[in-house]
């Protein structure tokens, strides 16, 4: 009987594995299907990329970016890579996104050395503070799995394209990831960048990203430098410390620029659009003025102006300085 009842126990035990094997491989093939519809198969805003600015990147030709930024909405304020263009000849993209938080940085990251090999990668440093749980990246990382989860709200949308199986990228973006604004809206400057000995925490992971993100570009040939944008809102001295405590750990190279007033004269009441949170197009310039000639003195890049494969480049370049004389120029959107 003993014999009998354990043979019944493994014949349940079998049906009920064959069971659930069959209804986890139906669903895998559903989110599949559901997914491979719901995937934007262009990288425009239209077709429902996230972060078109950003993933106009994926449209560049290859191997044609020198350096690629990273981090937050303080980036796409702060950087003008047209700007780098026209006066050095280096191209530079900025992979900048609202609230950027690093695990979706190193995946930026990862897509980006898919197709090009940028020689220098600034990660700007207000991403490194921002939190998130383990429970954002499990479903991030479900996304890069199954598409449907991170495009959910796509149904709304959809187009007849949308069910071909060819997916190709042609959205360029003309400004490389920058935001124009022009608007001003003046900061207070109160207890800015005072003096203290307090170090900012890090979170734990935030630091394992930094790490992470250190190596993909070492495994790329990138040099990563970490860079502190401007900012009265975000940025003083305890965070200060935090970073460059890091930077000697990890041996990168930091630049702090809210410690740099006489090379990048910042005027805190004409060069922020929303009250020292982002920089205006004229603090833009001057961060870009003074990034563009580190960068050519790095000696790691060259200046293509010349060169008939980034004509590309000149033709951006002329969109843009027509956008500088535009009567309604937009504005910084999302969170920093």
């Amino acid at each position: 009987c003993m014999h009998s009842f354990r043979g019944s126990d493994m014949r349940n035990f079998i049906k009920h594995a064959a069971c659930g094997i069959a209804f986890f491989a139906g669903l895998a093939l559903l989110l599949t299907a559901a997914s491979w519809v719901m995937v934007p198969k262009d990288n425009g805003r239209d077709d429902g990329m996230q972060d078109p600015m950003a993933n106009g990147i994926l449209s560049e030709p290859k191997n044609t970016i020198d350096v690629l930024i990273m981090g937050d909405s303080e980036t796409y304020c702060s950087m003008i890579p047209l700007k780098i263009w026209e006066d050095h000849g280096i191209t530079t993209y900025c992979c900048g996104t609202p609230a950027q938080k690093l695990f979706y940085s190193q995946e930026l990251l990862q897509k980006v050395f898919k197709r090009q090999s940028p020689k220098i990668v600034i990660l700007e440093t207000n991403a490194i503070f921002r939190q998130f749980s383990c429970g954002d990246i499990l479903l991030r990382k479900a996304g890069a799995i199954f598409p449907v989860f991170n495009y959910n709200d796509r149904w709304k949308s959809l187009k007849s394209h949308d069910l071909r199986f060819s997916i190709k990228y042609t959205h360029v973006d003309n400004t490389k990831g920058y935001l124009y604004g022009t608007k001003v809206d003046e900061a207070s400057t109160d207890g800015y960048m005072k003096e203290t000995e307090e170090i900012a925490p890090i979170p734990p992971q935030n630091r394992e990203y930094v790490e992470s993100i250190k190596a993909c570009c070492k495994e790329n040939g990138a040099k990563l430098i970490l860079l502190s944008t401007p900012s009265t809102m975000n940025w003083n001295m305890a965070r200060h410390n935090s970073i460059k405590k890091l930077a000697k750990e990890l041996h990168l190279k930091y630049i702090d620029m809210n410690l740099m007033q006489k090379q990048i004269p910042i005027d805190w009441k004409k060069d922020t659009r929303d009250k020292g949170d982002h920089l205006n197009h004229y603090g833009a310039e001057k961060v870009t003025t003074y990034l563009g000639g580190y960068l050519s003195d790095t000696g790691l890049l060259h200046n293509h102006r010349e060169d008939r494969d980034y004509d590309r480049w000149n033709d951006a370049l002329k969109i843009f300085n027509n956008t500088l004389s535009d009567p309604a120029p937009k504005r910084c959107e999302g969170k920093s």
